[in-house]
């Protein structure tokens, strides 16, 4: 069975190529290596707007300056219009273990739930000695750049016939909504829309030809 990390970004520049000089682009996830891999990320978009906009309304009440940064940023650079924002990014980690980490690279706070079946996996967050439930229905939204943070060691239970039946395996996915900084700061004081219009920033506006 496959498995691996799927990075969806509406607008980031490319490593060691900075954003002033070489303008930005949406991840290679987003836009699809085929024609079908398109369409796939569009659908799914648009099939997940709603849980967007709920975490949406979480970060709103719970970080009101962070989120109204995220939102200008994510307005100027989104690619897919179909997201609601506030973030730039999101990972898609599909049944994977994930261990001790920090994400350096990100900015602020970002929002992650599990899903899928399985036993085992709490969130662990060393710095501040915390060991949390972290079970389908849970939402975290915590500093990912300042805390280091991993997810306990997840079973997957045997998969039923009935599930077989249906095309349903068990095991452990989760999604991963962030912002790179270097993204929020080559998109700050940016109009709407700016990455779509410009290329990125490559280019002069294509309204004010």
């Amino acid at each position: 069975e496959r498995r691996g990390t799927t990075h969806l970004v509406h607008s980031w520049p490319a490593q060691g190529r900075p954003a002033a000089k070489f303008g930005m682009t949406p991840s290679v996830d987003m836009v699809g290596k085929s024609s079908v891999q398109a369409q796939a990320v569009l659908w799914y978009y648009q099939a997940s707007a709603g849980v967007a906009q709920a975490l949406a309304g979480i970060f709103s009440v719970c970080f009101p300056k962070f989120y109204l940064k995220y939102q200008r940023a994510f307005e100027a650079g989104v690619w897919l219009t179909s997201d609601p924002g506030p973030w730039l990014g999101r990972a898609v980690v599909f049944k994977l273990q994930v261990y001790l980490h920090r994400d350096g690279l990100d900015a602020g706070p970002c929002a992650c739930f599990p899903m899928g079946l399985f036993t085992g996996g709490e969130a662990y967050f060393p710095d501040i000695q915390a060991k949390l439930a972290y079970r389908p229905g849970d939402v975290l939204i915590f500093m990912s750049g300042a805390l280091y943070h991993c997810v306990g060691q997840w079973c997957a239970p045997p998969v039923t016939e009935e599930m077989l039946q249906k095309g349903i395996s068990t095991g452990r996915v989760s999604t991963v909504f962030f912002s790179p900084q270097s993204s929020l700061d080559a998109l700050e004081g940016k109009p709407p829309l700016w990455a779509r219009r410009t290329m990125g920033g490559k280019v002069c506006d294509a309204y004010e030809f």
